[in-house]
């Protein structure tokens, strides 16, 4: 365009003077028009480059991979068709060559929020022992189920899953990156012949039909002629306890973390905490179970509620001296379930104990009875989250005891009318092991 204007200038110089008016306003003229052209060739630039950016982005879009939709709730009618489903299947899928398990339990949810429900299942001898778990979820096409593939990442994928059946509730966060959500789950680790305890810390998420288990942290110890010997590992390899401690503590500190209830029906033959056993039960009855651990996984069912429907020897305490006040008197051991070893005991066996709780919140425990190991635990009863009661008792150093101090929890007294009393051995911070003491009241 410069060039065709500087052309025109040295046309007008060249002509006689009695055009250099008309000349000069030809080219005020044409400096305008085109100044114009200018303009629009510009714009036309502009238009172009615009379609260019939009037709890139309409090729960035058209590759892009549509954002997950996320099922904040599934539909009642949605709910039940899917249950109907799962029950379809329930003679592959309910441990059908373990009939010899006596602890089963079962749960419903929806770990990826894509509207198709997981259904967990764990069975085992006793409770505590050994288990066999497994996850199915409702395939994409909504007429069947499939059982997810596992991954097992971090620092000893040798460990294994990790059962969700073992927890009542676990903090979770979401993942704006690719729209995953992260379960936080820790667990002891199994009994093993080299008798190394200690914990693992995962990061569990159901990911396009995969479920990864990714160790960030675990802890071991073992017993020595020295005493103790304590191990600890994080992503990067061998850490110090304090460096540990702090890692685990903050793993989720940059993450807005949300606890998530899980509705776990447990079924035993042994002693039973709730109506019946998985395996046997009526698919309608099932169903309502099933249907209600979901409800509990979107918070529209409080898990107390769900477990006074479906456990039904377990009574729930809001008042921890409403507790007490049933727990006063004297009691004999029934019997004890240490990490799935049941034993039962009648008055005069080895090992039988009686149990006193006072007015005041003192206990006194007469334990090991008919041994030469017998001897007596006394402490006293506070109150310990909603509705239970808790003790320590530190023992005297002649004792020559394994543990530091012992905790003891009341957590009720259920429906068949026994107290039922927790109790964990510590060794500092350290779990070192714990039982389940049922006792019947003898007065």
């Amino acid at each position: 365009m410069k060039k065709k204007y500087l052309a025109l200038l040295l046309s007008c110089m060249l002509v006689t003077p009695c055009f250099l008016s008309s000349c000069g306003k030809i080219a005020d003229e044409t400096t305008a028009e085109e100044d114009e052209d200018d303009d629009e060739d510009e714009d036309d630039d502009e238009d172009d480059d615009k379609d260019d950016k939009e037709d890139e982005e309409d090729a960035e879009e058209s590759v892009k991979p549509e954002e997950p939709v996320i099922v904040k709730e599934i539909a009642d009618e949605d709910l039940y068709s899917q249950i109907e489903i799962f029950l379809k299947n329930r003679d592959d899928i309910l441990f059908p060559e373990s009939d010899d398990y006596a602890h089963t339990t079962c749960m419903l949810c929806d770990l990826d929020h894509n509207g198709r429900c997981e259904l967990i299942l764990t069975g085992a001898r006793w409770y505590g022992t050994t288990h066999e778990c497994h996850v199915y979820e409702i395939n994409e096409e909504g007429d069947g189920i499939y059982e997810p593939d596992y991954e097992y990442l971090g620092v000893d994928p040798d460990e294994g899953f990790i059962d969700f059946n073992r927890f009542s509730y676990t903090e979770a966060y979401f993942d704006k990156n690719d729209s995953s959500f992260h379960y936080l789950i820790w667990e002891s680790l199994p009994d093993n012949p080299s008798n190394t305890y200690g914990s693992v810390y995962c990061d569990i998420t159901l990911r396009n039909g995969t479920i990864e288990n990714n160790m960030y942290g675990k802890y071991t110890y073992q017993y020595t002629d020295s005493g103790y010997v304590y191990e600890y590992f994080g992503p990067d390899g061998d850490m110090d306890k304090d460096g540990f401690d702090e890692y685990i503590e903050n793993y989720a500190a940059d993450r807005v973390t949300k606890r998530f209830h899980f509705g776990i029906y447990e079924g035993d033959y042994y002693y039973p905490v709730s109506d019946g056993d998985i395996e046997t039960m009526d698919s309608d009855k099932l169903a309502e179970v099933l249907a209600d651990s979901y409800r509990v996984f979107i918070e529209s069912m409080s898990e107390s509620d769900y477990l006074a429907v479906h456990s039904l020897h377990s009574n729930h305490y809001d008042d921890p001296q409403k507790l007490l006040e049933d727990c006063v008197g004297s009691w004999g051991i029934y019997l004890t379930d240490t990490e799935g070893d049941i034993t039962y005991y009648e008055p005069g066996d080895p090992y039988y104990m009686l149990l006193d709780v006072y007015e005041d919140g003192s206990i006194w425990v007469q334990r090991y009875m008919n041994t030469e190991y017998e001897r007596d635990l006394t402490a006293t009863l506070e109150n310990y989250d909603p509705g239970m009661l808790r003790a320590i008792y530190i023992p005297d150093p002649k004792d020559d005891v394994y543990y530091d101090y012992m905790e003891l929890v009341i957590t009720e007294i259920n429906t068949d009318g026994m107290l039922v009393l927790s109790t964990s051995s510590m060794s500092g911070d350290e779990y070192l092991g714990g039982s389940t003491w049922y006792f019947v009241r003898l007065d």
